[in-house]
């Protein structure tokens, strides 16, 4: 079970022990992300969290990595739009250690303009490295489609030329502006003692006392809209996007539910139409993306050129079928497998602080398992029908990469 602590601050702390295991991992997160950045700063939040690891006023940024693998410990960071998380996993003795790093290369970054110009290329070929995946780029297109003027829209890595804009100072005021008590959650979960563990990071982040002001988050409308890149690749990737409910909605358990039982795994209505009984693609499946104020429901497909039309007309009927009449049998199997994914990562404690930050941020407390399986259990037929009613009455977003018409995919989502 875990514990919600608050530091003297203000930062929020989960401790999740977990006695049998011999690790720990522990994560700092940061509710600030893409969706935060003026539009001079595209591609700052993820910036920031490459150059956090290079150097700080106490480490150099090799001292950082050797330090951490000198004692066998993992550490990263990643990027969202809504936040962004650095962690550590390591051996049980070496907690205070990931502690201190963590902790230093939030409060004490370098920002070495050397280290600085150096890593800004290196973001640009992370750039250019997904640029070249037409899978990525997919859904890149689709985020612009159906969020168009909003943040939201924006790839997380920004362009070339905003990343290559930023400068120390500008890293800095994001920091300053964003990184904030109120807006930092610490987790830990694994081999660890509450008792040695709240006073190590009370005395680490004591100091931690950012106050800047960040503007609040704008609600973004869905919008939709066609996206086509048509390079020639061998293959036709087809991502679609149709109006869903936020993490907060009463809604948010439903439309997991429609979601996987559309296109959630081998059973699902979109792999056996489209795969099993037609052959028309090797990879498709369905996804709900739920963001704090706004969601979406969508389909991706990957398939021969001359096939992606009839895939795309059988999208639409099954959501059509769903909203008419979704079958008992496919909403129980969905709700087992979700689940069953909830209580597999379960068993790992960097998902448990992971989900449990991100828990935290968006509903203000940690969801136990029994309640996420109560509110799975809740969810009935008609709740489904309604998620999928809510996906064809509004607008739908369409992306294209590779040949073929967007346009013509995109009438059988219209109306």
């Amino acid at each position: 079970m875990s514990q919600l602590h608050s530091l003297k601050n203000g930062i929020r702390v989960i401790i999740d022990p977990m006695p049998s295991l011999e690790t720990t991992a522990l994560g700092v997160w940061a509710e600030a992300g893409s969706v935060d950045e003026y539009n001079e700063e595209h591609g700052i939040a993820h910036l920031l969290e490459h150059m956090a690891f290079k150097g700080t006023k106490r480490r150099s940024a090799r001292a950082i990595a050797e330090e951490i693998e000198n004692v066998g410990g993992y550490l990263n960071a990643a990027t969202s739009h809504q936040r962004t998380g650095y962690y550590v996993r390591l051996l049980k003795d070496d907690i205070a250690l990931g502690v201190d790093i963590i902790a230093d290369i939030l409060q004490n970054p370098a920002f070495d303009e050397g280290e600085l110009e150096k890593e800004k290329e290196v973001v640009v070929q992370e750039i250019g490295e997904a640029a070249d995946m037409p899978d990525d780029v997919v859904f890149e297109l689709l985020q612009e489609a159906t969020w168009q003027g909003d943040p939201l829209s924006r790839p997380i890595l920004g362009t070339p030329t905003s990343v290559r804009a930023q400068n120390p100072q500008s890293l800095r005021g994001f920091m300053e502006r964003c990184y904030r008590p109120d807006t930092l959650v610490i987790a830990a979960a694994g081999r660890i003692d509450p008792d040695t563990f709240l006073p190590l990071v009370e005395s680490q982040f004591a100091d931690f006392g950012m106050e800047g002001e960040c503007p609040p988050r704008s609600a973004p409308a869905f919008k939709g809209g066609v996206r086509h890149d048509a390079r020639d690749i061998e293959q036709t990737h087809l991502a679609v996007a149709l109006p869903g409910v936020s993490s907060r909605d009463e809604d948010f358990f439903a439309t997991r539910i429609f979601a996987d039982a559309l296109g959630g795994g081998m059973s699902s209505r979109l792999f056996q139409k489209i795969r099993e009984e037609r052959g028309l693609a090797y990879s498709v499946y369905a996804f709900a993306d739920g963001y704090n104020d706004c969601g979406l429901i969508g389909a991706y497909v990957g398939a021969d050129a001359s096939q992606i039309l009839e895939a795309a007309q059988l999208i639409r009927q099954e959501i059509e079928a769903m909203a008419a009449g979704a079958a008992q049998i496919e909403i129980d199997r969905a709700r087992a497998m979700l689940r069953s994914s909830m209580m597999m990562s379960l068993e790992s404690p960097a998902a448990r602080i992971e989900s449990a930050s991100g828990q935290l941020m968006t509903f203000g407390r940690v969801l136990t398992p029994e309640e996420i399986t109560e509110r799975l259990a809740a969810v009935t037929a008609s709740d489904v029908e309604r998620c999928a009613a809510r996906a064809l009455a509004g607008g739908a977003s369409v992306s294209v990469v590779g040949a073929g018409d967007a346009s013509e995919v995109a009438t059988f989502f219209q109306g």
